[in-house]
């Protein structure tokens, strides 16, 4: 790195250079101009850091990128619900790891008066933000996927719509493509809807606070919960009968400090909770 092109880095400096030529015929030397200081990140972030940019992953968004996203409206406007369906008045919650950061779908309970029950599988709809053609799209096209490490997740969207607009959190209006599903008292499929939603999230329940629902008769919308997660064991049962294949094996999860810094590892296990959002996404996914 030439001094006019060290970015004021000094020897011991954490950096990150990008290679600028590489070096005349017959040369050994790559030539490259430091284009970040790492010197406030602890070694734990610089860890994490590291792994990123090894594997071609940037935790930082072009600059066009944030200036789209900052112009993007944080309330949503009566335009923004025409033509949609409105369950606000639904009782809609969220069932997620409890590290999760972002919330991308949530299910909704209602009896019917018929005695059919009405579950519905709510996603964030990305694409109302996400304009074809855009800076941003570019950018979520680049990436692919959000990336997850021990203790972070880095977001395909920047946060203001990955952590906020297209997260389904609690106690907010949030834009949806849902897919509704009506079941007989049998737990047969007798109907479906499938199109754009408006939901308000009344609980954001972690897998434990929602398998502790489901064990405990006084646990917030045990009923709903039960019932639910019944017309998930016809749906697993099913499925298992027409030839699917359970694919189990042990995940690990890590256990954190207060600090971020895992000091700790342990099996996940599997209930109830778990199983039944799966066997709902699963459903969507199928009958779309």
């Amino acid at each position: 790195v030439r001094k006019e092109h060290a970015n004021n880095a000094e020897d011991g400096d954490r950096v990150l250079v990008e290679i600028t030529e590489w070096g005349q015929s017959g040369e050994k030397v790559a030539w490259g101009k430091v284009v970040r200081r790492y010197n406030d990140v602890d070694d734990h972030n610089w860890t994490m850091e590291s792994i990123l940019i090894e594997n071609g992953f940037s935790s930082d968004y072009p600059k066009d990128v944030l200036n789209e996203v900052q112009k993007i409206p944080v309330d949503i406007s009566p335009e923004d619900i025409d033509g949609r369906r409105d369950f606000r008045e639904i009782l809609t919650f969220t069932i997620d790891p409890d590290t999760a950061q972002d919330f991308d779908d949530a299910i909704s309970y209602q009896e019917l008066d018929n005695g059919n029950t009405e579950i519905g599988v709510h996603i964030a709809d990305v694409t109302h933000y996400l304009k074809p053609n855009t800076a941003l799209d570019q950018e979520a096209y680049n990436r692919s996927t959000s990336v997850y490490l021990v203790d972070r997740c880095i977001a395909m969207l920047p946060e203001k719509l990955s952590n906020n607009l297209c997260s389904l959190m609690p106690k907010v209006d949030r834009l949806t493509f849902s897919a509704v599903f009506t079941f007989n008292k049998k737990q047969k499929l007798v109907g479906e809807w499938f199109g754009k939603g408006i939901i308000f999230s009344d609980k954001r329940f972690t897998y434990m606070e929602a398998q502790a629902s489901l064990e405990d008769k006084k646990g917030l919308y045990h009923k709903e919960l039960s019932r639910v997660n019944k017309v998930a064991y016809a749906l697993r049962k099913e499925k298992f009968d027409n030839g699917a294949i359970a694919f189990e094996s042990d995940e690990l999860s890590f256990k954190l400090d207060e600090k971020n810094k895992p000091i700790g590892v342990f099996i996940k296990e599997r209930k109830d909770a778990h199983l039944l959002v799966e066997d709902f996404m699963l459903l969507a996914n199928r009958r779309v």
